[in-house]
């Protein structure tokens, strides 16, 4: 008798136990994306590709937007964070965190694994080189910003411009469209944008007023690599490659996935191959990333 009521006993804790896991959510993985923008709009833009990835690999996934590089950092190496997508320049900075065999290059709009950044000034400003920016005030992208910051440093140096030294001054913008509307607004003399914003933000451009036809291009970077998208060193290597096959599974050809990817910027994702970011390392040695 005594034995049968230890195995009852048994089997009612493991039953409580179960019950108990079951109520229990199991802990968000978290993805964390360095934005362009503000925290709100990132949200918007990426909820489509999180919801479309937990849809896909049954992953519970939190979005996060760190309010800055260094807070990213300091998540990143806490365990906060779990998947980052960010600009190649950041990602070399913390490569030792991440796990090598979860990367994944993001590609453009139209397929390519580079962007550029343009240069624009308005028409009638009288502009028509950069060596003309001298004694200006210019808007670049975030710090966090490969194409927009990291690129656009050195185009101005190749152009005998020290941005610390023959500015009036320059400043770390946002988005595009607030860049290039600083520019129309002649709140800055020059600003620095992405390639696709003339032709992805169209409509974006004359919800704001701005007349496209106004801003011309006066210099282009040099093409560096899209963001890098991968997880922290720890995360579960079933989850990493459910994961990666959702994002591979990607197509932007696709009306489905096209919705998912028009408000990211992205044009899908490829495999990651070691040296693509041999040029990026190159920009860094010579300090532009700072």
């Amino acid at each position: 008798m005594m034995v049968k009521s230890f195995r009852l006993l048994v089997v009612f804790l493991l039953l409580q136990s179960s019950l108990i896991a079951a109520e229990v959510p199991k802990k968000p993985l978290i993805l964390a994306v360095l934005p362009c923008t503000d925290i709100l709009e990132t949200f918007k833009k990426f909820h489509p590709l999180v919801q479309f990835l937990t849809q896909e690999t049954g992953v519970n996934l939190q979005l996060v937007v760190p309010e800055n590089l260094t807070r990213f950092e300091v998540s990143i190496h806490n365990g906060e964070i779990d998947l980052a997508l960010q600009d190649p320049h950041t990602f070399l900075k913390l490569e030792n965190s991440f796990d090598q065999e979860s990367l994944l290059r993001a590609l453009n709009a139209e397929g390519g694994t580079t962007q550029t950044g343009a240069v624009i000034v308005r028409k009638d400003s009288g502009i028509k080189k950069l060596s003309e920016l001298k004694g200006k005030t210019v808007m670049f992208g975030p710090k966090i910003s490969a194409n927009k910051w990291l690129a656009a440093r050195l185009l101005f140096k190749e152009n005998g411009i020290d941005i610390d030294q023959d500015l009036k001054t320059y400043l770390n913008g946002g988005c595009c469209e607030d860049i290039a509307f600083n520019v129309y607004l002649k709140a800055v003399d020059a600003g620095v944008v992405c390639d696709h914003f003339g032709n992805e933000h169209g409509n974006k451009q004359k919800e704001m007023g701005i007349e496209a036809d106004q801003l011309v291009v006066i210099g282009m970077t040099q093409k560096v690599p899209m963001k890098i998208m991968g997880a922290r060193k720890g995360v579960d290597k079933e989850i990493i490659a459910r994961i990666k096959q959702a994002l591979l599974k990607l197509d932007r050809t696709t009306p489905e996935h096209e919705a998912i990817l028009l408000p990211t910027e992205l044009g899908g994702f490829c495999q990651y191959q070691d040296g693509d970011f041999t040029q990026v390392k190159a920009m860094m040695k010579g300090n532009w990333a700072e």
